[in-house]
């Protein structure tokens, strides 16, 4: 069976709301550690004495990205898979592990599954890579966003099928552990968003990326930044920094895998 590390990274979280996705990824015959890292306030987790689990405080309150990479650099050399999970997402056990054996003919460095909400309705986390007009609109102009939205958010998609696509989504991202650390793990300079945009794209040019339904994972996805005007603005910045980065109006690589995901989609 493939051996699997697991990072979880934690900021003021309370142990009873995180205690279900550990259970989860615990209760994995594939799972060799899980890595607990502390952003700040969880000193409950450095307390926890349970096998597999490991905990690491952060050497400052980096960011999301920051705080995986800590974990990826301590343990990834020792896996075949490495898991970077949201501390808000539940699944049965035995389905990740049917997952990660269903992996050995796959060629891709990254992998998602299907991920729905408490309802059972699918979240819209398998994207192209952004213009700038795709997220300003989803922000403020939200009649141009539903236009928008049909091609970016990938609505005509057959989500029952296995694709490739640029952009998945950070809360469940299933890594081959040796493109991961050949990527360096994420770019520590994103506190907080795009951070997930920016490594999905740099492994999907090296690696290749895979949208594969074989499994399913419930996201309880929260959209804090839509209400929270401080997370708001970090978005922003986020934002701008991922187009300084790669580009705003000219992004050639964008237009490249944006084109080579539409020409392979399997629609409805």
């Amino acid at each position: 069976m493939p051996k699997l590390f697991a990072s979880i990274v934690l900021y003021k979280h309370q142990h009873q709301d995180v205690q279900p996705t550990m259970d989860a990824l615990l209760g994995c015959n594939s799972l060799h550690g899980l890595v607990l890292v502390d952003n700040g306030g969880c000193e409950w987790a450095g307390q926890l004495t349970l096998p597999k689990v490991h905990y690491i405080r952060s050497d400052r309150n980096g960011g999301y990205g920051h705080g995986h990479n800590q974990a990826i650099q301590a343990f990834a050399g020792q896996a075949d898979y490495f898991l970077v999970c949201n501390p808000d997402i539940q699944f049965h056990s035995a389905d990740l592990d049917r997952y990660l054996t269903g992996l050995s003919g796959r060629t891709a460095g990254l992998f998602m599954p299907r991920i729905v909400y408490p309802d059972g309705t699918q979240q819209e986390l398998c994207k192209l890579l952004p213009s700038p007009a795709n997220l300003f609109a989803r922000r403020f102009l939200p009649a141009l966003a539903e236009k928008l939205d049909q091609r970016y958010m990938l609505r005509h998609a057959d989500f029952d099928k296995a694709f490739f696509a640029p952009s998945l989504s950070g809360c469940f991202m299933l890594f081959r552990a040796a493109a991961l650390l050949e990527l360096n793990g994420f770019d520590d300079n994103f506190f907080m968003y795009m951070e997930d945009v920016d490594l999905s794209r740099r492994c999907a040019v090296r690696f290749g990326n895979l949208y594969l339904p074989q499994m399913t994972v419930t996201h309880h996805f929260a959209k804090a930044s839509y209400t929270d005007r401080k997370l708001l603005k970090a978005h922003i910045r986020s934002a701008v920094q991922y187009f300084n980065k790669w580009g705003w109006l000219f992004d050639r690589t964008r237009s490249r895998l944006n084109k080579a995901c539409l020409a392979q989609l399997p629609r409805r």
